[in-house]
C-alpha cells in the first residue's frame, strides 16, 4: 500500500563500475521515491539476497523498495511490493501472497491496458515506453498522446510514465498528465547518479507546480 505519491521511481541497472547497492544508496540520496530492483541474470539465492541489502539501504532512507517481476522475492525478502510485467504472475494472486499493505504495481502499455489496469488489487500503473528506449527494445512506443488520453479518462490509481524519459523531457511527460516518472538509464545509468536524481526531482517539482 502506498502512503503518499511517487514522483520518482529509479530502477536498478546492471553496471560493470557500480554494484547495485551503491546504485541505490546514491539513487535514494538524491531523492528516490521508490527503489525498483531489476536483474535479467541473478540466480534465484542472488536475487533474494541482492533484495535483502537493498531493502535495508531504502529502510535507512525511508524509500519504498520493489522487486521487478518476481512476487516470491519479493515476499521472502520483506521487500515493500513488486512490480507486475503482462507475462507475470496476475495482480490478484501477487496480492493474495503479499497482503493488502504491500505494493503492486503493474506495466500497461497503452490505454485500454491501462484502464484494464485500474480495475485490477494494484497501487499504481506503470504506463510507457513514452519515448524511445534502449532498456527495452521489443515495445511499442506510445509517445505523450497515452497520457494526455489517460488524464482524459480521469484513472484514479496514480499513473507512472516510463520509457526513455531524461531531465530533458520530463516536464512534457508531466504537463502531459503523468503522476510520477520511472527511470532506469537517466539516473542508475548515470555517472553522478545522486545528482541525476536531484535534478529530475527538482525539474519534476518545478513543473507541477
Amino acid at each position: 500500500m502506498l502512503h503518499g505519491n511517487i514522483k520518482l521511481l529509479c530502477i536498478t541497472c546492471r553496471r560493470d563500475d557500480i554494484s547495485y547497492d551503491e546504485q541505490v544508496r546514491l539513487a535514494c540520496e538524491g531523492g528516490a521515491d521508490m527503489i525498483q530492483f531489476r536483474d535479467k541474470v541473478m540466480d534465484d539465492k542472488e536475487l533474494f539476497e541482492t533484495s535483502v541489502r537493498l531493502k535495508d539501504i531504502c529502510k535507512k532512507y525511508g524509500v519504498y523498495f520493489t522487486v521487478n517481476n518476481r512476487t516470491d522475492i519479493a515476499d521472502i525478502s520483506e521487500a515493500d511490493g513488486v512490480h507486475l510485467g503482462q507475462k507475470d504472475l496476475p495482480a490478484y494472486y501477487a496480492r493474495k501472497i503479499l497482503g493488502q499493505q504491500k505494493i503492486v504495481g503493474i506495466s500497461a502499455s497503452g490505454i485500454e491496458k491501462v484502464l484494464e489496469a485500474e480495475k485490477m488489487p494494484v497501487d499504481y500503473i506503470g504506463c510507457g515506453a513514452i519515448f524511445p528506449t534502449e532498456t527495452k527494445t521489443d515495445v511499442t512506443v506510445r509517445g505523450l498522446e497515452v497520457l494526455k488520453e489517460i488524464k482524459k479518462r480521469n484513472i484514479c490509481k496514480p499513473v507512472i510514465a516510463i520509457g526513455g524519459i531524461n531531465k530533458d523531457n520530463v516536464a512534457e511527460v508531466i504537463k502531459a498528465g503523468a503522476d510520477g516518472v520511472a527511470v532506469v538509464s537517466a539516473v542508475c545509468g548515470a555517472v553522478d547518479i545522486k545528482k541525476a536524481a536531484q535534478e529530475m526531482k527538482n525539474r519534476i517539482a518545478i513543473f507541477e507546480g
